[in-house]
């Protein structure tokens, strides 16, 4: 007896694109196939309904291999405004599964941690491992000086730099952009003598963030957003090679914080584009090997999270971290559902975190390395992505590169036609949303924070933060 696997598709003759079309028009009753189910980004970029091949991804970057326990950083962020307060959260965060810890310093202590001093901060950090906890930074104001402070509460706590991670966490041009006011001539040279101080005595620690996702918040699209981040990567990239660094340990230094958001597919292709994306520019300085690999952070975008029923939040955090696993984040921080109404409760910071595990243990989204890959879908919008964006950051660079592209207003009028090309699908119901502008409870239940955000008295110009899904009465109006 022979055993003998038979083809599915054996005695059928084969089909092509336009059989296929055919036999679609036909089901949607003579109606144009792709004028009925066609769709495109607010880029442009066609969506489908249908990819029959998939262009030549020779070109693409690998994800890194997972850890079969811990597949991604499981990152959280610290906002609560006293060190003692940081502290307790920290410690409950980390008992409940959190890997990485996040610091948002304010010297204010309005929108995050005041701790000004090493004593501060070192209190915050109390009873951390920070050899097992990697500490990464995002200040709202004074990136040096509380990068200094990092750097010497390792020092005095005498740590092994080489088993030391995390980041600095220093992004100095889009935090210029983010406040509307001009870089400082300083800035660079601070942050020239921050990296020689780093590479020397912490060589694992990152330097530089090239902080795209605050422009996606503020309206941006994915291609601009992928656009401003190779600015922000081949700026960087030439700050620390100015300071002896070869190009490798530069590309190395720098990690890229991308958002991610209920649109599943459009964010993984992102994702997939921004590897692509940084493997050219870090090769076109010289880098080699792994290093050519981006470290990618994601983080579940705040402008889809509701202020008006926060409980759908919970919704869009799945999607978001469900794209950001499969997309191949090294590192994923899930916002708290009230993060669009004022700082979390540990309630709200218990379900964030609880979140990592439903995908990586119960979901086992870990599993597989690159579930995306070879997917027509995928590797096409990535592709698609990955050359718009290419173009923008190009144009960028005739501009003067990204500073140059930030002070001249041109960058965030780009970003601000976006933000409006957004605001209109939603206002027209094209782009519902639930909870807001479709299936609005009309009793929502009220959700507890530990105090509400304060506004931001933000200079003209300044790409602040939007909420598309914050409470648009022209959206809900339309869609009633």
């Amino acid at each position: 007896m022979t055993d003998s696997i038979r083809s599915l598709a054996g005695g059928f003759p084969s089909q092509s694109p336009d059989n296929w079309a055919a036999l679609a028009e036909k089901a949607l009753r003579g109606a144009g196939f792709a004028e009925t189910l066609g769709r495109s980004t607010i880029d442009g970029i066609e969506r489908g309904p249908a990819f029959f091949s998939r262009p030549d991804a020779a070109h693409a970057v690998d994800a890194a291999p997972r850890d079969l326990y811990l597949p991604w950083g499981i990152r959280q962020t610290l906002v609560e405004a006293s060190p003692g307060a940081a502290n307790a959260a920290a410690l409950d965060d980390l008992m409940g599964g959190v890997s990485e810890l996040e610091l948002r310093l304010d010297p204010t202590g309005a929108h995050g941690l005041k701790a000004n001093e090493i004593d501060l901060l070192d209190t915050a950090l109390k009873g951390v491992d920070l050899t097992l906890a990697p500490i990464h930074l995002d200040s709202v104001g004074g990136q040096g000086h509380h990068a200094h402070l990092l750097l010497a509460l390792l020092a005095r706590r005498r740590i092994d730099g080489e088993t030391v991670s995390g980041g600095l966490g220093l992004h100095p041009i889009e935090r210029a952009a983010r406040q509307g006011v001009a870089l400082e001539a300083q800035c660079f040279p601070k942050t020239a003598e921050l990296t020689g101080l780093t590479h020397a005595a912490f060589p694992n620690l990152k330097v530089f963030r090239c902080e795209a996702a605050h422009m996606f918040e503020a309206g941006a699209s994915e291609t601009q957003e992928l656009a401003i981040m190779a600015g922000s990567a081949a700026t960087y990239m030439r700050v620390m090679m100015e300071t002896g660094l070869d190009a490798s340990s530069a590309a190395r230094a720098i990690e890229a914080r991308l958002a991610a958001d209920a649109d599943i597919h459009l964010t993984i292709a992102k994702l997939r584009a921004a590897r692509r994306i940084f493997a050219r520019i870090a090769e076109s300085f010289g880098a080699t090997g792994e290093a050519r690999r981006l470290t990618l952070h994601a983080t579940t975008a705040g402008r889809m999270l509701s202020a008006s029923d926060a409980w759908t939040n919970l919704v869009r955090n799945a999607c978001a971290g469900f794209a950001a696993a499969a997309g191949g984040a090294d590192a994923i921080t899930v916002r708290p559902m009230t993060d669009a109404i004022g700082r979390p409760t540990r309630f709200a910071r218990r379900v964030a975190r609880n979140l990592h595990i439903l995908l990586a243990e119960e979901s086992h989204l870990g599993k597989v390395t690159d579930p995306a890959a070879g997917s027509y879908l995928h590797e096409t919008l990535a592709d698609s992505l990955a050359n718009q964006a290419w173009s923008l950051f190009q144009e960028i660079e005739r501009r003067g590169g990204l500073v140059e592209a930030f002070a001249s207003g041109w960058l965030q009028g780009e970003i601000a036609i976006s933000r409006a090309a957004h605001l209109a699908r939603i206002e027209s119901g094209q782009t519902p949303i639930l909870g807001v502008t479709q299936y609005k409870d009309p009793d929502p239940r009220p959700v507890e924070t530990d105090g509400v955000w304060p506004e931001i008295d933000a200079p003209e110009g300044a790409l602040t933060a939007t909420r598309f899904a914050a409470g648009f009465e022209p959206a809900m109006e339309a869609a009633q």
